[in-house]
């Protein structure tokens, strides 16, 4: 945007007075622009960074982004470079044209190649090889010079190859491939014509896409070793034939691996490794060891297939400024793999967390905090980047500028920007390096600490449109990075994996073996299958590893079920039958005690009939019996009946009773001892109050005494009062009445206060209440 493209600028430039900016006092800033035409047109053909660059040509001077203020630039001069317009690359206006020289640079011809790359080959091969190395050393530039005028003409970009895209940095990487075997790993010229094989093929080969071009490379590659090192390619690579086989054929260049692995004495090397069985268990022990160290850690199988992508990964990672594009089908182990070739490198892993509130300002903290690692710290980092981290796309633009620059524009604020210069300048210190120290070189060299310690490896789906819009917009995917193309799984890599995870199946080795084929068989036949269904009905069908994962999963899980329904059904049989032997034993032992029985069961017969006989008899008895129970019952009965009437006669004499006790019992509570001394101290009491006391001393089982009638009949009569006096004196009396035991009260009491008392008129409370109101 032409936002950014103004921060990038004025960010290099300092301020000189108001309103103008530019370089130190006495220098010239020269703004180189790359890929002036690749800016995309707006609807109406404008391109607002081109046009912000032709303002300042045209007029000297831009707006200031705050105030719109003009912001002259003074002592800048315009560098660019493009390509001629095409695929993603536009016209520009005559406008902005016009203010250049234009030199138009024509194809690099084998000359320039061997001047520019023989220069470097012949300097590193003057390092201590042998005389035969340093002449086939001479013939590396020519080599790699014809095969990429081969490869030009014949891979061309087209929509479903927009990567095929070879240009100087792809031969660089060649050179700087063949720059890292060292004279002491490089004992034969024809090991050197191996590493030159090998990496043509790690830069080119890899990115190839269909069986065709990569049989047609192979072929081109066969013709130049045969014209150029004039050597055959079947004997060069005897090694790597199928056994029973003397010529090469396009799968078993899989077999010539160069890396740095390490020897037994821990010295890593860059030299070619032969033996894979070895290998395979190098990296099986790296793997452990990562497994051991992280907190994540990987189910990776490290079958032949995997551990060649590690060593492409690893190769790049070993190059100052080696970047990777892992491009393939999910689940194919992108991921896993450049996981490993980090950890193999002893570097360290850098990754972001992408969540739900993942914005701008999180993804240039992360950035500040790998470029600081990296250039500032001075640790080797890989950065490994996936595109379903990928939340907007001015992430790419940050990832591009870091491919082609290792800069983003206005990533460091003012004050971290100080601590970084601050870091370097003290390295430096510590180094004892004589440099400029000042800001700007100090900023220089942190880049290029990034540069030598920086590794970005991304990761890339190339499925749908996606991924080749990006590789148009972001032409750096492609120029800046050594692509990876992940194929489908081959055979022997399906049966390892196979292998892998049914290992822990109870299976016979027969079994296992069909097993693994019949995985493989399927995985290959769907794939095949799939191909089929596109050529007929252009749909795609993708066979990702992951679906022969899930297929081998599905099946462990599925047979697991299924013994354990079997082993049920058979511990159920088992059980049966355990149980039907039981009882076969316990029906013959019976069998046994019946017959053992047999005479005492006779002889119980006979005694069940004779008590049956006295049973009969005592039924008899018993029926007469019942008789005269039942007549006994219906006098008890009607006995009973009598008793419910006196009961119910008994509860209406309750009812009618109850209010009165109670009655009388509250009454007890107003009495006072006054009132008691009161009534003792009548000589001749009123006849009612006699009356009452003499029911209160039958109550108590008190006997009367006995006195001369005063009538003067000359007979001895009852007379209470007497006792009644006593009673009245005793200073407990009113307690004694609270607490009377009117349950347990004596029947001929009972019977004498209902035959005298109950029946008296006089003997009524209100007329007593009355009586004693009037005489006291």
């Amino acid at each position: 945007s032409s936002k950014l493209t103004q921060e990038m600028i004025t960010a290099k430039l300092d301020k000189r007075r108001k309103g103008y900016i530019g370089p130190p006092l006495g220098k010239k800033n020269v703004v180189f622009v790359d890929d002036l035409n690749m800016p995309m047109k707006q609807t109406y053909g404008a391109q607002p960074p081109i046009e912000l660059l032709r303002q300042h040509q045209d007029q000297g001077h831009w707006f200031h982004p705050a105030d719109c203020s003009k912001l002259y630039l003074e002592d800048v001069v315009l560098l660019a470079a493009m390509c001629p317009p095409g695929g993603s690359r536009n016209d520009i206006t005559n406008r902005m044209t016009r203010h250049f020289n234009v030199v138009s640079v024509d194809t690099f011809g084998e000359e320039i190649f061997r001047i520019i790359f023989g220069t470097i080959t012949d300097w590193h091969f003057a390092k201590g090889f042998q005389g035969a190395c340093c002449a086939v050393g001479k013939l590396v530039v020519p080599a790699t010079a014809q095969l990429f005028n081969g490869i030009l003409p014949k891979f061309l970009p087209i929509p479903s190859k927009s990567h095929y895209l070879f240009n100087l940095r792809d031969f660089a990487r060649v050179i700087g491939g063949v720059l890292l075997l060292p004279a002491s790993q490089c004992e034969d010229p024809d090991t050197l014509v191996r590493l030159w094989l090998h990496e043509v093929y790690r830069v080119f080969y890899d990115r190839l896409t269909d069986a065709e071009d990569r049989q047609a490379f192979f072929e081109m590659s066969q013709t130049v070793i045969s014209s150029v090192f004039k050597k055959d390619m079947n004997t060069l690579l005897e090694h790597c034939c199928e056994p029973g086989s003397t010529s090469v054929k396009d799968d078993d260049i899989r077999k010539l691996i160069f890396g740095d692995y390490g020897s037994a004495t821990g010295a890593k090397v860059y030299s070619e490794i032969q033996d894979l069985d070895a290998l395979q268990e190098t990296v099986t022990g790296y793997l452990e060891e990562y497994n051991q160290m992280s907190k994540t850690p990987m189910t990776f199988v490290p079958f032949r297939y995997a551990i060649e992508h590690v060593s492409k990964v690893a190769r790049v990672l070993l190059q100052p400024n080696g970047h990777a594009l892992l491009a393939g089908i999910g689940g194919s182990g992108r991921s896993s793999v450049a996981k490993l070739a980090t950890h193999i490198a002893d570097y360290t892993l850098f990754q972001i967390e992408i969540g739900k509130n993942y914005t701008v300002t999180e993804w240039r903290e992360d950035l500040r905090s790998l470029l600081f690692q990296a250039g500032a710290a001075g640790e080797p980092t890989t950065f490994i980047f996936n595109d379903n981290q990928i939340k907007f796309e001015s992430m790419l633009e940050d990832i591009n500028m870091l491919l082609n620059g290792a800069d983003i524009p206005n990533l460091y604020p003012p004050e971290e920007k100080a601590n970084v210069i601050e870091k370097i300048q003290a390295w430096v210190a510590k180094q004892n390096l004589q440099v400029d120290t000042s800001p700007a070189s100090m900023y220089e060299l942190f880049q290029q600490r990034i540069r030598d310690n920086l590794h970005l490896v991304l990761v890339f789906s190339s499925i749908g449109d996606a991924f080749r819009t990006r590789l148009r917009k972001f032409p750096s995917l492609i120029n800046c990075c050594t692509i990876d193309w992940f194929q489908p799984w081959p055979s022997d890599a399906l049966q390892m994996v196979a292998d892998r995870f049914l290992g822990d199946l109870e299976l016979t080795d027969e079994e296992r073996q069909q097993l693994r084929v019949m995985c493989q068989f399927f995985q290959t036949t769907v794939f095949e299958y799939s191909e089929k269904f596109y050529e007929e009905l252009h749909r795609n069908n993708y066979v990702t590893p992951t679906s022969y994962l899930e297929l081998i999963l599905t099946f462990k899980g599925l047979l697991g079920v299924k013994r354990k329904e079997i082993l049920t059904l058979q511990q159920r049989y088992a059980t049966g039958l355990e149980k039907l032997d039981f009882a076969a034993s316990q029906v013959s032992t019976m069998k046994q005690e019946i017959i053992d029985l047999q005479p005492e069961l006779i002889k119980s017969s006979k005694e069940t009939e004779e008590l049956q006989v006295l049973v009969e008899a005592d039924a008899l008895k018993a029926k007469a019996k019942q008789e005269l129970v039942a007549e006994d019952e219906a006098t008890a009965n009607k006995a009973a009946e009598v008793a419910g009437a006196i009961k119910a006669d008994c509860e209406a004499d309750l009812a009618e009773a109850l209010p009165a006790l109670e009655a009388a019992i509250e009454a007890l509570d107003t009495l006072k001892p006054s009132d008691i001394s009161q009534v003792k101290a009548l000589k001749n009491p009123p006849a009612i109050i006699k009356l009452v006391m003499e029911a209160v001393c039958i109550m108590k089982s008190i006997k009367p005494e006995r006195k001369p009638d005063p009538s003067g009949s000359g007979k001895m009569v009852e007379d209470y009062w007497g006792p009644s006096q006593k009673l009245l004196g005793d200073l407990g009396f009113l307690n004694s009445l609270k607490s009377y035991d009117k349950d347990n009260i004596d029947a001929n009491v009972i019977k004498k206060i209902r035959e005298k008392y109950k029946t008296n008129p006089d003997f009524d409370p209100e007329k007593v209440i009355r009586q004693l109101l009037s005489d006291i």
